[in-house]
């Protein structure tokens, strides 16, 4: 490929214009570029420039060009485009994030439930599999023009019949779903409410029989809410049963069935409702009697447990109830016989007066989840410090289990009470047994941060620092090529943690497998501090390092990583001398790492071989712009705002001359930088454009040939760039291509012949035949959301998949609510053969290994597939649709997939015919089919795991092999 370049030893031959053909008509569709810089703003140009770019934009606009398309409705595709776009399909989106809400054990604890972003699925608690995915269709279209995205807000097992479940969503529907066969998803209840907060479940007798009363908890306006009671007849009809409306901020709802009783917070409120007649003719008969007291603190959390005393008090018997409150300042109140303390129903009154609890203090922040043991004698409590504290009521006796990986979001006691349900801000819930405290079943999704639609409980209270308010980088992402079903993702301790400090922080590897939809393991890359206090003296957390680059080698042996860490600002008052500000008193503080990892087998942690410390230096440490391995060897490269590129290479490792080994007697190696290349720095080419200073802002990417022989390095300031071809086996510059970059460089990959870059806009430049081949105009969209714009190559298909931003049209800037919009390319074509828009950031896309489609994760941890071809499978399949043993959800006992012949199902003819079709297997004549391994490794390695077609495809595929075909007469 590189031999088609024009070589000249001569430096001042390489900075050469590349003149426009005055042969080609402007209005193709393949549409150059000038050899100038591409600023169509600078002054002088010509009108006859200036009309030459309108024809251009309005031929890409004419042929979809980039993300510009124009409106779908406004004019049908025809045959050929239909055909096109259906070659690539999307698949539905796997995992996602869970929920701040309480997971559900089955009665029998066999299961457990967990609410996803936009799923239920239910898990075995014996092996912690994946029994069965209920999808919901939360997401709906308006309009054309507006996706609106929803949450589920509660998830409450049914009090009449547990093999239901009560699902709510923020937008006023309802699901009365059967968790064991998923039956009831297609049919939600709606009722009316700007906005529904929480749910409760109680089991009320209604005309003579128990049946569900939902107690929905919907908010009137920012600060006040109503309860409103619903059974199946009322949310038919849409008309609920009004309890009670109350004037403070609404959080809560809980109910006790036992003993009739409901509880709302509101902020340093607890509303109590006690049922005043257990029998009903009808709902329109439900009343309760509402009291309300005031907390020491703002409530965050709260549980109930009744107990079997009962207490007369005013000719009424109540049952006895505890009640637990966690606080957003770390205290938890005690309230015991809650019901005695309240007012009578004489009293006229519905502010119970000063309620006296027992306070318990060990949390420094807010108290996220507490809940009363079995026997009511402990309490199980957890939030930010990531210690599960239990604590001995009647004694105040502490207990720890401490260091787990992340914020505790929500705790649940077993039916049994033999075991706990701990969900973890990290995307990951766990079941400890209570005896031993020893984890018995873990699930684990993807751990990027999320911008969730439920306000944090941290947030409660004012803090002296401010957390993430967006993402504005993208999740560093890469496929191992070892084992092309795993994923690693750089991620941080949890979502607490990562938003804390205003600065995202990414120290961990997690390796997450996707055709199991699990995760694997974390190592630690970057310094990180899990036991150590995570909290300076001001109360401010401690910012752990980011990582920002990641490449595997070409055999999977080796992992290189980039890690940056600098001090914040507010920490730069010790460091200020001079004249100098925070800012730069804090990038002359700024740690940058390369780091080599030599990758083991299965589940063995990565060790580190070496560090380099500043791998691009000058004055100060230089930004390492990017990181890239050689597709035929076990070397990397990296590129530096120093303006060089450094070839780095494994050597063995010596002592006293000998070579060094390890334990095992393998030969141990080092990483050394084998070359290093200056680059040139920016290539003058009109005298109206000012030659950047020193300090002038640059970007940088490079990447390398398919076969090895050439690194592309693109560097430079904005409207400055130029691309440089540098041999890899003698280092020297073999080109040098201008005018190709219009603002920041983003990324530039290898492809064939072609180089693909990506900037403002996307770039196929031919290398052979020196001109541009098409580009691609992305749409506008904020400063902070450009960041997101991302690219990866397959090699096997020859395509590009490209993501950008896609703003609201009712938003003047990237919120929570913005979308993002895919475009897959064949590098031959610029038409686009798939044009998709999903309805949450896309926060990573990688390219997978051995297969010709793409892996996306948006910023709902979810997972899609991009594939081509015939439809693939699901990247995760529950057992209950894989049908293995014909899985019972239920409790029954699996079943073997007999066939059994029922009396009357055949006759005697046919049942002797049957049986001399058996004894012919013992004939002689037949011989076994004899099939040759590379056949079955077509079948297999097609495609990797989370990509390979149905199993019914895979069984005719191999029972084919193995029949031989009729013979003709």
């Amino acid at each position: 490929m590189i031999s088609n370049i024009d070589v000249n030893g001569d430096t001042a031959s390489l900075k050469r214009k590349r003149e426009p053909k005055d042969d080609t008509p402007s209005s193709l569709k393949k549409h150059r570029r000038r050899s100038k810089l591409p600023e169509d703003a600078v002054a002088g140009e010509s009108a006859s420039a200036q009309d030459d770019q309108r024809m251009s934009n309005t031929a890409l606009q004419h042929v979809n060009g980039g993300l510009e398309l124009p409106d779908a409705s406004s004019q049908p595709p025809d045959g050929a485009v239909r055909q096109r776009l259906a070659s690539w399909k999307v698949s539905k989106p796997m995992g996602g994030r869970m929920q701040d809400i309480d997971p559900v054990f089955s009665r029998d604890e066999r299961y457990i439930i967990i609410t996803y972003n936009t799923s239920i699925q239910v898990y075995s608690t014996e092996d912690s599999l994946l029994v069965r995915r209920i999808a919901l269709p939360l997401t709906r279209t308006d309009d054309a023009t507006e996706l609106v995205a929803t949450h589920i807000v509660s998830a409450v097992l049914s009090k009449c019949d547990t093999d239901y479940l009560w699902v709510a969503c923020s937008d006023g529907r309802l699901w009365h779903i059967n968790w064991t066969s998923g039956a009831g998803a297609d049919t939600p209840f709606r009722i009316e409410a700007k906005k529904v907060l929480d749910v409760a479940v109680d089991a009320v007798e209604i005309g003579g029989q128990f049946e569900d009363v939902l107690l929905v908890l919907k908010r009137l306006t920012k600060s006040s809410a109503q309860i409103v009671a619903y059974n199946v007849k009322a949310l038919s009809t849409r008309s609920g049963k009004l309890l009670h409306t109350y004037d403070e901020s609404p959080q809560l709802l809980r109910s006790a069935a036992e003993s009739r009783l409901i509880i709302a917070a509101a902020k340093e409120t607890v509303h109590i409702g006690l049922l005043k007649a257990k029998k009903l003719a009808s709902l329109d008969d439900m009343a309760y009697r509402f009291h309300c007291f005031n907390v020491p603190d703002l409530v965050t959390c709260l549980d109930i447990r009744h107990t079997m005393r009962a207490i007369k008090k005013g000719g009424s018997d109540l049952q006895s109830v505890d009640l637990v409150v966690g606080c957003a300042r770390g205290a938890i109140y005690v309230y015991h016989d809650l019901p005695s303390k309240l007012p009578g129903e004489t009293s006229g009154s519905s502010r119970a007066g000063v309620i006296q609890p027992k306070k318990y203090h060990w949390h420094r922040r807010a108290v996220h989840s507490v809940k009363w043991s079995q026997d009511g004698n402990y309490l199980i409590s957890g939030g930010y410090e990531t210690v599960l504290v239990l604590w001995q009521v009647d004694t105040g006796r502490l207990d720890f289990l401490p260091h787990l990986s992340a914020t505790i979001e929500n705790i649940v006691v077993s039916p049994r009470g033999a075991s706990y349900a701990i969900h973890l801000d990290d995307n990951s819930t766990m079941i400890l047994s209570t005896a031993e405290m020893r984890p018995t079943m873990y699930v684990s999704g993807i751990q990027s941060l999320v911008l969730g639609d439920r306000p944090s409980k941290e947030s409660l209270v004012r803090r002296v620092w401010r957390p993430v308010e967006e993402i504005a980088a993208p999740l560093v992402a890469s496929v191992n090529p070892r084992n092309p079903s795993q994923m690693l993702l750089c991620v941080g301790n949890g979502q607490q943690a990562s938003l804390g400090g205003g600065s995202t922080s990414t120290p961990l590897l997690q390796v997450f497998d996707i055709s199991s939809f699990h995760g694997v393991t974390k190592h630690a890359l970057a310094r990180t501090n899990p036991t150590d206090a995570n909290v300076t003296s001001d109360g401010v957390p401690i910012i752990e390092p980011t990582v920002t680059k990641l490449a595997f080698s070409q055999n999977g042996k080796w992992l290189a990583s980039v890690d940056e860490w600098q001090p914040p600002e507010r920490d730069a008052d010790a460091l200020l001398t001079g004249s100098k500000t925070s800012a730069e008193a804090c990038r002359e503080r700024r740690e940058i790492y390369l780091k080599f990892w030599e990758v083991g087998a299965g589940d063995q942690p990565f060790q580190l071989v070496t560090r380099i410390n500043d791998a691009h230096y000058t004055d100060r440490t230089q930004t390492i712009f990017d990181l890239a391995s050689d597709p035929t060897s076990s070397r990397f490269a990296t590129i530096g705002n120093d303006g060089t590129v450094r070839f780095w290479a494994p050597r063995l490792r010596r002592r006293d001359g000998l070579a060094a080994t390890g334990l095992g007697g393998q030969p141990l190696r080092s990483w050394t930088c084998s070359r290093t290349v200056s680059l040139p720095i920016y290539e003058q080419q009109d005298d109206s454009v000012d030659i950047p200073t020193k300090h002038t802002a640059r970007s940088g990417a490079i990447t390398f040939s398919e076969d090895g022989s050439v690194l592309f390095a693109a560097f430079g300031p904005p409207f400055g760039a130029v691309v440089v071809a540098i041999d890899t086996k003698t280092g020297t510059v073999r080109d040098v291509v201008s005018g190709m970059f219009k603002g920041e460089i983003r990324a530039i990959k290898s492809l064939s012949s072609s180089l693909v870059m990506l900037s403002e806009d996307l770039v196929v430049y031919d290398i052979v035949s020196d001109e541009v081949l098409y580009n691609y105009s992305l749409k506008e969209t904020s400063e902070d959301a450009k960041h997101l714009t991302q690219m990866a190559v397959n090699y096997e298909s020859r395509s590009v998949a490209l993501v950008a931003p896609v703003p609201n049209l009712n938003q003047g800037k990237m919120k929570r609510g913005a979308r993002s919009e895919l475009v897959v390319l064949n590098i031959e074509d610029d038409e686009p053969q798939l044009v998709h828009t999903f309805s949450h950031l896309i926060t990573s896309v990688c390219a997978t290994p051995s297969s010709s489609g793409f892996i996306v994760v948006d910023s709902a941890a979810q997972i899609w597939s991009i594939t081509e071809g015939t439809e693939q499978a699901p990247l995760l399949q529950p057992l209950a649709d894989l049908r293995v043993d014909d899985y019972d959800a239920t409790g029954g006992e699996p079943t073997r997939g007999e066939v059994q012949l029922l009396e009357g199902d055949a006759s005697d003819e046919e049942m002797e015919d049957a049986n001399q079709d058996v004894e012919m297997e013992d004939d002689d004549d037949t011989h076994a089919a004899v099939v040759a391994p590379q056949r079955l490794a077509e079948v297999f390695s097609a495609a990797p795991a989370f990509a390979m077609p149905p199993i019914e495809d895979i069984f005719y595929q191999v029972a084919g092999l193995l029949s031989t075909k009729p013979v003709r007469a």
